[in-house]
């Protein structure tokens, strides 16, 4: 009797700290995320072409997302796909076309919508043309974030549904791949505590609604080997100064590691 009344009283007491850190989490991850101040937007273009060198026609690979996708962070911009053409490239002996379609701080609701009427921000000329070998969504960090105003991982699937039909309509024989970046992972930021460990639970309700997508075959997927090494580090030259975003050298490696796996993939292309 005396064991088991300890053993509920240390349970409560389990529970009532866990309660008190979450509680703790979240009001620490609302308070930052009124506060924070994104870095100012890179210039540069945010289209291009690597593989000069190599005959053939030109893989033509098509960029959605978010802030990762305009490079902000950084100084230059779309930092990631320059570096993940330039490898994909070599990696294939073979020319890659490559564009952008994307907006800082846009959730998938918003890149549809770009899709429906795309241009570019910085004064770009208009892509007009949606056609492409392989299409790279880059998003759900955003869609996380709306988890506060009552948008949940089931309307992040419904959204992300839509944005893939609505490529699939531009490109009925072109790969779409939703990489699961899981940049919350290691950014420093997100590594206070106590709100880290929400952090973790929080987005990954989001990026387990890419692999459902690509188990019924809508798009392509991928997650990190369990022991693998992270994509980025928390080695700092590896972060702008904000403490989420990359910085230059940090773009470059997800970009090579992007197209490492790219490569793996057979379009259709003619």
């Amino acid at each position: 009797m005396v064991l088991s009344s300890l053993r509920r009283t240390m349970l409560r007491g389990v529970s009532y700290m866990a309660g008190g850190v979450s509680v703790l989490g979240v009001g620490q991850a609302a308070k930052l995320r009124w506060q924070y101040e994104c870095p100012d937007e890179p210039t540069g273009r945010r289209h291009g072409h690597a593989g000069a060198a190599f005959q053939g026609k030109p893989l033509k690979l098509l960029f959605v997302g978010d802030s990762i996708a305009v490079g902000v962070g950084a100084k230059v911009a779309a930092p990631l796909q320059a570096a993940c053409a330039a490898r994909l490239a070599n990696l294939q002996r073979r020319p890659v076309e490559w564009r952008t379609i994307a907006a800082n701080g846009a959730d998938v609701r918003e890149l549809n919508q770009l899709l429906d009427a795309p241009g570019a921000p910085s004064g770009e000329a208009q892509v007009i043309d949606l056609g492409f070998d392989i299409a790279v969504v880059l998003c759900g960090v955003n869609d996380g974030k709306k988890f506060f105003v009552g948008r949940w991982p089931s309307h992040f699937r419904e959204d992300l549904t839509t944005l893939c039909n609505t490529l699939r309509k531009a490109a009925p024989h072109g790969v779409i791949t939703v990489p699961n970046l899981l940049g919350h992972v290691e950014a420093p930021l997100f590594q206070l505590w106590p709100m880290c460990h929400l952090v973790d639970v929080l987005f990954d309700q989001f990026e387990s609604q890419k692999m459902a997508l690509a188990e019924k075959g809508a798009v392509r997927c991928w997650l990190l080997e369990p022991g693998a090494r992270k994509v980025l580090s928390t080695d700092q030259k590896l972060w702008s100064g904000d403490g989420i975003h990359p910085s230059a050298e940090g773009y470059r490696k997800i970009g090579e590691w992007l197209a490492t796996h790219l490569a793996q993939m057979r379009p259709h292309v003619e």
